[in-house]
C-alpha cells in the first residue's frame, strides 16, 4: 500500500475523533512556540506510552507462560486425582444440603414454636378461668356438682326403692330441693370440673409440643452447624488440591485472562500513538503550509521588487530574469 493511500485512510479513520477535531480548530491561532511545545509533549507522551507498551508485552508473555505451565500440569493430572476431587465436591455439597435441610427445619419449629406459645398461653388462661370459677363455686355452694348429681341420684333412688315414714319422705325432698337449687348456682357460674380437667390436660399436651419443638430448634441448631462444620472441612480439604486439577485449570485461565488484559491494554496504547502521531501530522502539516505561504509571498514581493527593477531600466541579473519567467528555483 503506497504512503499517500494510507495517509487518507489514517485521515479517514481520525476525522471525527474529539482530540483531532479540537486542534484542527486551533492550529491556524496557535504560535509557533506553541505548535513546537504541543509537538514536544506529544513526543513525551509517545515515548512513555512506548515504555508502558514494553512492559506489558513483557508482563504478556509472563502470563502467557505461566499459562502454558499450568496447562501442562493439568494435563498431566490423573484420572485418579479429578475422581477424587469430584468426590469430595460430592460430599461438600451433600454436608451443604444437609445444613440447609436443618435451617429449613429450624425456621418450620421456630414458626410452630410460636403458635404453640400463643395457643399455651390461651390454654393456661382457660384453666385459670375454670380455677376461679371453682372457687368461687366452693365458696358459694361449698360442694362440687358431681357430688351434688351423687348425693340427688342416691336420695330419689332411696325414695323409689325404701319404706319411708312421712317424716323422713318428707326430710329427703327437702334434701333433693336444696341440693336442685345448689345444682342451679353451679349451672350459673359455669362450672364443670370435666371442662376443668380437659382444659389442664390440654394446656399439659400444648407444653409438652411446645418444650418438643424447642428441643428439636436446639437438635437441628447442633446438627446444622456440624454439617456446616465438615462442609467447610471439606472445601478446605479442596483448597488444598488446587494445584493439581481443577485448580490448575483455574489458575490456566486466571493466567490467559491476564495475558488478555494486558495484550488489550497494549492495543489500546498503540490507538493512542496513532491519534498522537496524526496529532503531529496536523501540525507539521499545518507548519509546512505557513512555510510555503511565506515562501510564496517572498518569492511575490521578489517578483514584484523585480518588476520594479525592469521598468526603471536597470539592468537586471540572470535570477531576475529568471524570476520574472517562472523558472525560478526556490
Amino acid at each position: 500500500m503506497s504512503e499517500d493511500k494510507k495517509e487518507t485512510i489514517q485521515d479517514e479513520e481520525f476525522q471525527d475523533h474529539p482530540e483531532v477535531l479540537d486542534l484542527r480548530k486551533k492550529l491556524t491561532g496557535m504560535s509557533k512556540d506553541s505548535m513546537k511545545k504541543t509537538t514536544d509533549d506529544i513526543r513525551t507522551e509517545i515515548s512513555q506510552l512506548s515504555s508502558k507498551i514494553d512492559q506489558l508485552k513483557k508482563l504478556r508473555e509472563e502470563n502467557n507462560s505461566q499459562a502454558r505451565h499450568h496447562r501442562s500440569m493439568r494435563d498431566n493430572v490423573s484420572d485418579d486425582k479429578f475422581a477424587q476431587i469430584e468426590r469430595i465436591q460430592e460430599a461438600a455439597n451433600k454436608e451443604k444440603e444437609l445444613r440447609d435441610e436443618c435451617n429449613v427445619q429450624i425456621r418450620l419449629n421456630k414458626e410452630r414454636r410460636e403458635e404453640l406459645r400463643d395457643e399455651l398461653r390461651s390454654a393456661w388462661d382457660k384453666v385459670n378461668d375454670l380455677r376461679q370459677k371453682y372457687f368461687k363455686l366452693k365458696d358459694e355452694v361449698g360442694v362440687l356438682p358431681e357430688d351434688i348429681t351423687q348425693e340427688i341420684r342416691d336420695l330419689e333412688w332411696k325414695q323409689q326403692t325404701t319404706s319411708l315414714d312421712p317424716d323422713d319422705d318428707a326430710a329427703i325432698t327437702k334434701r333433693i330441693s336444696e341440693l336442685y337449687e345448689k345444682a342451679y348456682a353451679v349451672h350459673i357460674i359455669g362450672y364443670s370440673s370435666d371442662e376443668q380437667e380437659n382444659a389442664i390436660n390440654t394446656a399439659k399436651k400444648l407444653s409438652e409440643e411446645h418444650e418438643k419443638t424447642h428441643q428439636n430448634v436446639l437438635h437441628y441448631h447442633e446438627e446444622g452447624q456440624k454439617h456446616h462444620q465438615k462442609m467447610l472441612d471439606l472445601f478446605k480439604q479442596l483448597d488444598g488440591m488446587r494445584t493439581t486439577g481443577s485448580g490448575l485449570h483455574e489458575k490456566y485461565l486466571e493466567a490467559r485472562h491476564a495475558a488478555d488484559i494486558a495484550h488489550q491494554k497494549i492495543v489500546e496504547l498503540y490507538e493512542r500513538i496513532k491519534v498522537n502521531q496524526h496529532l503531529m501530522d496536523l501540525i507539521d502539516d499545518e507548519q509546512i503550509r505557513r512555510r510555503h505561504e511565506k515562501s510564496q509571498k517572498l518569492r511575490e514581493e521578489r517578483i514584484e521588487e523585480t518588476k520594479k527593477k525592469q521598468t526603471s531600466s536597470k539592468r537586471m541579473t540572470l535570477d531576475e530574469l529568471r524570476l520574472l519567467i517562472g523558472d525560478d528555483e526556490e
